[in-house]
């Protein structure tokens, strides 16, 4: 399993059966029969999560007993609202060092970018326009202490990055960076679906010559499949329109919502009015992700089926050799909105006719969003690991303590470092 990039939990499905993913709507879901597959093992799946988490609540169970409750419409609905905002102090200060000066030599211009995490691995993301024409640019790193933009390209080091994914029609661009410090954080995804107009947006980028400077304003409007022009090229995408101060400079550059969230790449301005900015939307990105490179190379913990990336692959042979696949050649197959497609796999690891866990794809596009554990075969999974930014990392879990249906604890790994860091309990 793994998640690059969104077409994302909190989705029109919210309001639909998928906002219940508890035992009995996953057992009650239409029977499509048997498959073999073959899913990446990933934190997602793997059960020293769970284990984890059981030491972690157990360890806290005072503490848990008297945390203040978070409201939930209903204690049965598994809802797939990451609940944490984040105020704009927060925000800055979690993600600034994600974001990178981008120097394209070839076109002697700039922009910015911003981690995220693809494949396994740290990549960046950034508009196709600022390193059009080049192999490879240089990037620099937030510097510690704040310095003028020509003494941090003077006297700074930077690292080569290799143009590694295009699209030229989305204004967008994949950059690979051979050993990224480890403290550089990747953004967490969002989705253009739950945008509401009027909402507060952030931006962080490097408008003029003004490094790593973070502005806000408000979604002024939201523009599926809308057409810009750029120089003599054209373009097609998802779009957000900002009041948001957006400048050359800030071109690929991260937009974010209240709760921390990517929502969209800062990518141009109009000049016939004032205020009119754009930013390409986090599900174009996470289209043009899923598009493979004309060469892959390396040993992925994602398997591919055309004519796109995918976290499942429905096996015809064996399993091969030192793959660092798991293989369940017996998964049952459900269908939770009945509309003909499998979403849900019951597996039933131990093979005594009880499934003991579930892998869910609640948007059918072969990315896991969601591992749902019945470690005592009841028939509940008292246990939900989601991994909202579809990393392969779980980002939230909810815990049925007393497995009787009902949430009652709501934890988060918001580092995704493997340790449980926040608790809210379930009223």
């Amino acid at each position: 399993m793994k998640k690059i990039l969104l077409i994302l939990l909190i989705n029109l499905f919210i309001s639909s059966a998928y906002a219940e993913i508890t035992s009995k709507i996953i057992l009650d879901a239409k029977v499509k029969g048997k498959e073999s597959i073959s899913i990446a093992i990933t934190p997602l799946s793997n059960k020293k999560q769970i284990k984890q988490l059981k030491f972690d609540i157990e360890a806290n169970k005072n503490y848990l007993d008297f945390i203040r409750p978070i409201f939930i419409s209903s204690n049965k609905n598994r809802s797939l609202v990451t609940k944490y905002k984040g105020t704009s102090v927060d925000i800055y200060k979690d993600y600034v060092k994600s974001v990178v000066f981008i120097g394209n030599l070839k076109r002697n211009g700039s922009g910015s970018g911003f981690v995220i995490k693809y494949k396994g691995g740290k990549k960046i993301i950034t508009n196709w326009h600022v390193v059009e024409g080049a192999k490879n640019v240089s990037v620099w790193l937030k510097p510690k202490d704040l310095v003028a933009e020509r003494y941090m390209l003077d006297n700074l080091e930077s690292y080569k990055a290799r143009v590694i994914k295009i699209d030229k029609e989305k204004d967008l661009a994949l950059l690979e960076v051979a050993e990224l410090p480890n403290d550089i954080k990747s953004v967490s995804l969002g989705n253009f679906n739950n945008i509401d107009v009027g909402e507060t947006v952030f931006a962080i980028g490097h408008p003029g010559n003004l490094i790593w400077s973070f502005t806000s304003g408000m979604v002024s409007n939201v523009w599926p499949d809308h057409k810009w022009e750029y120089k003599d090229s054209n373009h097609f995408a998802d779009v957000i329109q900002t009041d948001a101060s957006i400048n050359p400079g800030n071109s690929g550059g991260p937009l974010f919502n209240k709760n921390k969230k990517l929502i969209g790449i800062t990518t141009f301005t109009d000049p016939k009015g004032s205020n009119l900015n754009f930013a390409v939307s986090v599900n174009s990105m996470i289209e043009f992700l899923k598009k493979p490179e004309k060469k892959i190379t390396g040993n992925d913990w994602i398997k591919k089926k055309e004519p796109a990336p995918t976290w499942i692959t429905k096996k015809n042979g064996k399993v091969k050799e030192n793959s660092i696949d798991k293989e369940y050649p017996n998964a049952e197959k459900r269908d939770m909105n009945k509309n003909g497609t499998t979403d849900i796999w019951l597996i039933d690891e131990n093979k005594n006719g009880k499934p003991d866990s579930a892998i869910i794809d609640q948007n059918e596009d072969g990315i896991i969003e969601a591992v749902a554990f019945d470690e005592n075969e009841n028939g509940n999974f008292e246990i939900l690991l989601f991994d909202d930014d579809l990393d392969g990392n779980p980002d939230r879990a909810e815990i049925d303590k007393d497995d009787n249906g009902t949430s009652d604890i709501m934890a988060y790994d918001n580092d995704q470092d493997g340790k449980w860091d926040k608790y809210e309990k379930i009223s």
